[in-house]
């Protein structure tokens, strides 16, 4: 075996010790739940639960059916993170979707206190409970936001309510002796062609996955494009493929597209790992026990033949035939498009700003794979900042709130989050800042250094 894979790769799980509870995660829950009627709750907790046990019978059979109605996504943040804290209901957590879930109903169990105090906090969590379900990450973020404002020295911390077809409103007004600002929070899901570029590498990975599947090779394929994805074709990995399974050893490659590799999967580690644990199909801990390592900025795609584990269908108790495709994209003319998002979204989001004190707006990104935040990406945001004209919306600060919630490979640890603030003053003026050195799940100033 390679030493490549090392002790602290082949790890395996604890038998003991999976007892624990997370108060912090149930007491956000119990809160929000609080917040709906409960005769309203009642259904729509037992439809997620009837749902998600009837889709487990499907998964078992190798249907990959919805696991929850989308129309009420927030029920089914309740019952996963429910599921993660509680040690009782625990089998049902659903790591790959749940992983993002736990940290950020911790975080709301620690303001729970502070949100309540805050005008207007509990109407908007209820609001985020019974009126925007389908979108809850865009309310938990105003949240967040709220929180770090009333945790970090503002004497008036209020939400401002809407007024739809009447009157362009921000989120927030905070106040403390002799200053007063407005602040409107946007959470950024990607963009269109963020979302174009990643089903454009799904649509390279499927045609490798069927190439390997054929074949009856299971095969690793690593690629860091430099030209725009969407613009190398669906068979530019295949014919990659192709040329590996017609030659003899790795193939490597390094053309205007981009380079990478292709090579056979060493199934020591995997294998080894799993004659002792049940391993969900698709998770980081696969990709770790495939590829040595497992960086969680990297976008990957799996497929495959395995035997879903008794009682947890989710899980795999043995794999017979995998393709593991990874890529990150390193294209400048990505990031830029990219750019060019950040400050149409910035221009929108100033038209909430009322212009008669300053305004700042934040910008949350849950970094997930390619959408990672990065110095490139972060240089040319706040160039696009330095000429943007806020007109007499009284915007003077942009907060980059990047949060990447980790699926850990750690052998004693359930959830991580990773956060990192960029900010970006606007215009030439001299900087103001309302929340310097902020973070969104801590109360702690962060660690100074580079955005990366």
């Amino acid at each position: 075996m390679s030493d490549f894979f090392g002790d602290d790769v082949l790890w395996l799980a604890q038998r003991h010790g999976q007892d624990w509870r997370d108060e912090e995660v149930l007491a956000a829950v119990d809160w929000l739940v609080s917040l709906v009627p409960h005769s309203e709750w009642e259904p729509r907790a037992a439809a997620v639960e009837a749902r998600f046990q009837a889709a487990k019978v499907e998964w078992a059979e190798g249907r990959r059916v919805p696991l929850f109605e989308p129309g009420d996504a927030i029920a089914w943040y309740v019952h996963q993170a429910r599921r993660y804290a509680d040690p009782l209901l625990r089998p049902d957590f659903f790591l790959p979707e749940g992983f993002r879930i736990a940290p950020l109903f911790s975080r709301i169990g620690q303001l729970r206190q502070t949100l309540s105090a805050i005008k207007g906090g509990e109407e908007r969590a209820a609001r985020l409970m019974t009126e925007n379900t389908s979108q809850p990450d865009d309310g938990i973020y105003e949240l967040l936001v709220a929180g770090a404002y009333a945790r970090r020295g503002w004497d008036t911390v209020r939400f401002v309510p809407e007024a739809p077809g009447i009157e362009k409103r921000p989120d927030l007004l905070v106040d403390r002796p002799q200053s007063g600002w407005a602040v409107e929070c946007k959470r950024a899901g990607r963009s269109g062609y963020a979302r174009d570029e990643r089903l454009a590498g799904e649509r390279m990975a499927e045609r490798a996955h069927a190439l390997s599947r054929s074949a009856g090779r299971s095969l690793v394929i690593l690629a860091r494009f430099v030209e725009e994805i969407h613009l190398l074709g669906n068979d530019y990995l295949a014919e990659k493929v192709e040329r590996f399974i017609d030659g003899e050893g790795p193939y490597e490659w390094k053309d205007e597209g981009g380079e990478g590799a292709v090579m056979d999967v060493m199934w020591g580690p995997l294998h080894s790992v799993m004659d002792h644990d049940d391993i969900y199909f698709g998770s980081s801990r696969m990709v770790e026990l495939l590829l040595g390592r497992y960086d969680p900025g990297m976008d990957f795609s799996m497929a495959g033949d395995w035997t879903p584990a008794k009682g947890r269908p989710l899980h795999a108790t043995w794999v017979d035939q995998v393709s593991l495709v990874v890529w990150r994209s390193t294209s400048d003319k990505a990031a830029k498009r990219k750019a060019m998002h950040f400050r149409g979204l910035v221009a929108r989001a100033s038209e909430q700003l009322p212009g008669d004190r300053p305004g700042a707006i934040h910008v949350g990104y849950e970094a997930v794979g390619g959408n990672s935040e990065d110095g490139r990406r972060h240089q040319l945001n706040r160039r696009e900042m330095r000429t943007f004209d806020p007109r007499a919306t009284g915007l003077r600060m942009v907060y980059g709130n990047y949060f990447m919630n980790e699926l850990v490979t750690s052998r004693n640890e359930s959830a991580a989050v990773t956060e990192t603030l960029a900010w970006y003053p606007v215009g030439a003026a001299k900087p103001l800042q309302p929340l310097p050195g902020h973070m969104l799940f801590m109360d702690e100033d962060g660690k100074p250094g580079s955005h990366l």
